[in-house]
């Protein structure tokens, strides 16, 4: 068959799909993934075609109306702000584009992230079945999010897809223990296993993590969206150098580590390397609670100390929080005193750890994607 992937120009909405995508390659499916070009690289060292529609990300923040920078506004008028001005405005463009794709390459099946509408309407628009993926806890104010997407692209010209969208199956790659109690307007729900990704054989050579000088490691990273946060950084790894661990800090685009001030010899920068290959060899995570970190690390059974910055990241700390496996420092509360603080408890309080392991353990029960997806074909084909 061929399987259309449709993902918002953004490594954790195209990420969490991976392995939907590898279960496709073995069942012997056509696939390509459509997004912004900027999307192309990662696409194709999947070993899938990559189709590029609508802006990249950058080009979409700096269309943004009057440089409004969406983490900076009140967070009550953040997710509409978004909805209709990044998401909305997006899948316009994308929709457009994958419309083009799919009168010349007809789809059998189109799947799409939560916030990339833009293929699912163009599955609207010419009858293809769709569904859409799930990457993290069903965030408050869903549909709400969604028909404000939708209003969006039917200013735009196209259909609004939301209906359709809703109508179609979801996959929820969100462990039971994080789904809380917001409801999930899909009527139709099929769990899916998450995963921490595809490890890059080498990709922690160049890092040379055997000259640390400590035996325990900490991941730290405020993801490749909400990094821009030297300050952040700077608070995180004076606070974590006060005890016996190394740092693999991954910056993200446009934070040089010349930004973080001088650093110990226990800590190593990178602006991006995979988290499944620095995963392993870590004793406990501090992020910025963005889901695919969030959920990377729980597959690993690992604490986690959840900064949230905006969009997403609240919402997942409030669902992580529960469990016990985690603490959270919120933005004013960020400083070295503050996060050392936290840290220790992480590391010596062996409760976090337990519960992790009890959340990596519901991951491992949940269904596999090469059974979901045969499930998804199956329902195609009656």
């Amino acid at each position: 068959m061929k399987i259309l992937v449709g993902a918002w120009p953004g490594y954790g909405h195209l990420l969490p799909m991976v392995p939907l995508i590898r279960a496709a390659q073995r069942g012997g499916h056509e696939v390509v993934v459509t997004s912004g070009s900027d999307m192309a690289g990662l696409v194709e060292n999947l070993g899938v075609s990559a189709h590029a529609s609508g802006l990249t990300l950058a080009e979409s923040y700096a269309r943004l109306p009057d440089g409004v920078v969406v983490s900076q506004l009140p967070p009550e008028e953040q997710p509409l702000f978004a909805a209709r001005n990044l998401f909305g405005a997006g899948a316009v463009d994308r929709a457009r584009d994958v419309l083009d794709l799919v009168d010349t390459w007809r789809p059998d099946l189109v799947v799409h992230d939560t916030l990339e509408l833009g293929s699912a309407t163009a599955a609207a628009v010419r009858g293809i079945p769709q569904v859409t993926h799930g990457y993290g806890p069903m965030v408050p104010g869903t549909t709400y999010f969604a028909a404000a997407i939708g209003s969006a692209i039917a200013e735009g010209g196209l259909p609004d897809p939301v209906a359709e969208v809703l109508a179609a199956p979801y996959l929820d790659i969100c462990p039971p223990s994080l789904s809380g109690s917001e409801p999930n307007p899909w009527p139709s729900t099929h769990p899916l296993r998450p995963d921490a990704g595809e490890a890059d054989a080498g990709a922690l050579d160049r890092l040379d993590l055997a000259a640390l000088p400590h035996p325990d490691t900490v991941y730290v990273t405020l993801g490749t969206i909400m990094n821009q946060a030297p300050g952040v950084f700077r608070a995180v790894i004076e606070g974590c150098a006060r005890w016996p661990v190394n740092l693999v800090v991954t910056t993200g685009p446009g934070v040089e580590p010349a930004q973080l001030g001088p650093l110990p010899p226990s800590v190593r920068t990178a602006e991006f390397v995979p988290q499944a290959a620095v995963l392993p060899v870590c004793r406990a995570v501090v992020s910025h609670a963005g889901a695919g970190t969030m959920l990377g690390a729980l597959c690993h059974g690992l604490p986690q100390l959840c900064l949230p910055q905006g969009t997403d990241q609240p919402f997942n700390t409030a669902a992580l929080l529960p469990t016990g496996a985690a603490l959270a420092l919120q933005p004013a509360e960020i400083t070295p005193d503050a996060v050392a603080e936290a840290l220790g408890r992480l590391l010596e309080d062996a409760s976090f750890r337990d519960a992790a392991t009890r959340v990596r353990a519901e991951i491992e029960q949940m269904p596999a994607a090469d059974v979901v997806l045969a499930e998804i074909l199956a329902r195609l084909a009656a």
